[in-house]
């Protein structure tokens, strides 16, 4: 009887990771395909434009990003731009608006989050592979909207939780636990105002919290994919 127990418990809790695994695997596949993952894949390089608001100052931007890890970042204002670039190992940047004017290397929590940012795919693409931990939440409600809660885990500790609009499946919002300078930094990261591109949706406003405060918005304008993109500009000048 023990054993029959036994087996009737594992069987049970089998088809439980079965089905969690699949539910899984069910947000994630709608995710990428309302995204257009496919077609941004294709494409393997994408330009955005736009701008960043901060202390209502309008700073335009453009965004490079080339498959699979390169990404570099210019805002220009009032003559003056800010640079910054990950080449799919090494990561710099050039701030005029904090009197640096010659490239210098990141730092270490910088280079980490480059890491992130730069992946073209997502971290949820292909996640076993990039040693990520993902979980299937219980569903929660967000801004009065029922989500769906997808949590993914760093080989570094680090806490990324997603949160989809169970009816149209885009998220709407990511906690983020990121261990920086020897302390976990928590911020909120809230998706809106989707826009079409040619076979693909990108968040039209990006709106970053900490401790409930804006501390940053970005207004994406234009995503174009499959640009030509010069190599060399994601690589630290020479002198």
């Amino acid at each position: 009887m023990k054993k029959i127990f036994l087996s009737i418990t594992a069987v049970f809790l089998f088809s439980t990771a079965f089905v969690t695994a699949q539910s899984l695997d069910k947000v994630l596949d709608k995710y990428f395909e309302v995204l257009g993952q496919e077609t941004m894949l294709a494409a393997k390089s994408s330009q955005s434009t736009g701008k960043m608001i901060q202390m209502g100052i309008e700073i335009p931007f453009k965004i490079f990003s080339s498959y699979p890890n390169k990404f570099r970042l210019e805002a220009t204002f009032q003559e003056m731009t800010l640079i910054q670039a990950f080449n799919g190992e090494e990561g710099w940047s050039v701030n005029p608006f904090a009197g640096i004017t010659e490239p210098q290397d990141m730092s270490e929590d910088e280079l980490k989050s480059a890491k992130v940012q730069s992946d073209y795919e997502g971290m949820l693409w292909n996640w076993k592979d990039k040693g990520y931990k993902v979980s299937l939440e219980d569903n929660e409600e967000v801004e009065g909207a029922d989500c769906f809660v997808i949590k993914a885990v760093s080989e570094e500790e680090d806490v990324y939780t997603y949160y989809f609009d169970a009816e149209s499946y885009v998220p709407i919002k990511m906690n983020s636990k990121v261990k920086m300078q020897g302390q976990v930094m928590e911020s909120d990261t809230y998706m809106s105002n989707y826009q079409e591109g040619d076979g693909f949706v990108f968040a039209g406003k990006i709106e970053t919290k900490m401790n409930g405060q804006v501390v940053s918005t970005i207004v994406i304008d234009e995503v174009t994919l499959g640009v030509d993109i010069d190599p060399t500009i994601f690589d630290k000048p020479v002198k």
